[in-house]
């Protein structure tokens, strides 16, 4: 109602996206991190139930330091979690909705960012970054793992194929005018993935991997941050095995006595092994070098259970090794698996770059784009003219996210919860894996 007694009407519909977010420079990635995590602390504590009152939940944690141990649980006593930030500050305003709560993980969270405005002309070269160097090169190096759906080697005819493969012709298509085959892929193992692209090896790591408070901040093997595109898969931790023994896995159970003889093969260096070790003893875990490897352990009876992503268990995965019989997959899910491109934090403009044609693939599908109609997409000078038509080529190597879904996982993981599109209705909102905070009363 206004002031003159007249009825106002405000409308329920989005016309488009308005993230707002915190700023900072992009030549310091450490004090950027530490910024992204505060605001992550402050989500975690609302998802796991720490409140302002009940800080001293928040468990001390160095990464960034010794003089720092305590940042997160100064930060929650200072203001609370995120619910108490939006209730005293503005749900009178906007009552709380839709993309601005905390995603369960049921419903969609691809979404496209907002591309802004794109007449502003970035240098003509960008001296002494990987993107200079890769266009110098003629070839953009992936590291990945062989896994169905994901990256598939055909012995055959000398070619890949999968969504990360494709990621990275699209990455390529985006630096190399629209040529999507200027791609060497590495196949990697998880324990040395981060160390290969730390060495300058490989440039973009899309190989099925987790993004994580440790890794952002300061990952073991390297003692280095790397940076992040957003996730374009979401998954988490559950179990699978021969009956009964997926099953027990499932629930848990290793001490039963249909129980006792759980194995669980667990591909190592990864978050899955250390999160299956924080449920299992050491006794019950098989740990294997990759995870077809797993897959095989279980296929040759060396275990009885395996513990991994839906693409892990999934039984066309399974199948690509040997029959399984009474083969079962649980339900639960006991983590959080986010998976997106990795790259070394000291390059912000590569950074960047693999992050928008990421964005891109997420808009084209939002704007009913395809592979056919690429040219739809905008053009853009923001990192320069050599790279006016990277986002169409992006689009135009493998097509819009939904396209390159459909091609790769939908027959072994059917796109459903986190990795449905978000329509702009959906809670939105999704704190990031590794900050575990106490759950005993204090």
């Amino acid at each position: 109602m206004t002031s003159q007694g007249e009825s106002v009407v405000i409308g329920d519909v989005h016309f488009n996206h308005e993230p707002i977010a915190l700023f900072t420079r992009d030549d310091d990635a450490v004090f950027s991190d530490f910024v992204n995590w505060i605001l992550q602390a402050i989500l975690n504590a609302e998802e796991q139930g720490v409140t302002q009152s009940s800080y001293l939940k928040v468990v001390p944690d160095n990464l960034f330091g010794d003089s720092f141990a305590l940042a997160f649980q100064n930060a929650i006593k200072a203001v609370g979690n995120y619910a108490e930030l939006y209730e005293r500050n503005l749900d009178e305003l906007v009552p709380r909705s839709g993309l601005n709560e905390i995603n369960q993980g049921s419903t969609g969270r691809i979404i496209g960012g907002e591309f802004g405005s794109l007449d502003e002309e970035g240098p003509l070269f960008h001296t002494g970054t990987t993107l200079d160097k890769v266009k110098a090169k003629g070839f953009v190096s992936c590291g990945v793992n062989e896994r169905a759906g994901f990256a598939e080697f055909d012995r055959t005819t000398s070619t890949w194929s999968g969504i990360d493969v494709d990621l990275c012709r699209a990455l390529s298509a985006a630096i190399f005018d629209g040529v999507p085959n200027h791609v060497v892929y590495h196949s990697l193992t998880a324990s040395d993935r981060f160390r290969v692209l730390a060495s300058g090896v490989i440039d973009v790591l899309p190989r099925l991997t987790t993004h994580t408070y440790e890794r952002d901040v300061l990952e073991p093997t390297t003692m280095m941050g790397f940076s992040f595109s957003k996730p374009y898969f979401y998954d988490g931790l559950s179990f699978a095995g021969v009956a009964p023994y997926g099953d027990c896995a499932d629930r848990l159970d290793y001490t039963s006595e249909q129980c006792l003889g759980l194995k669980i093969c667990v591909n190592k260096g990864t978050t899955t092994i250390a999160r299956t070790r924080e449920l299992f003893p050491e006794a019950n875990i098989v740990p294997m070098d990759s995870g077809m490897s797993a897959i095989q352990g279980l296929v040759s009876g060396e275990c009885n259970a395996l513990a991994g992503g839906s693409h892990d268990l999934a039984r066309n995965s399974v199948l690509q090794s040997g029959n399984v019989l009474d083969y079962e997959i649980g339900s639960t899910r006991y983590s959080k698996e986010p998976l997106a491109n990795v790259t070394r934090m000291d390059d912000p403009v590569w950074s960047d770059f693999v992050y928008w044609v990421v964005e891109a693939l997420f808009i084209a599908e939002e704007r009913g784009i395809t592979k056919a109609t690429a040219e739809k997409m905008p053009t853009t000078n923001l990192f320069g003219p050599l790279f006016r038509d990277m986002l169409q080529n992006a689009v135009s190597a493998g097509g819009a996210y939904n396209e390159l879904y459909n091609r790769n996982l939908e027959v072994i993981v059917p796109r459903a919860g986190l990795n449905l599109l978000n329509t702009g209705s959906q809670p939105q909102l999704y704190p990031l894996p590794g900050l575990a905070f106490d759950q005993k009363d204090n």
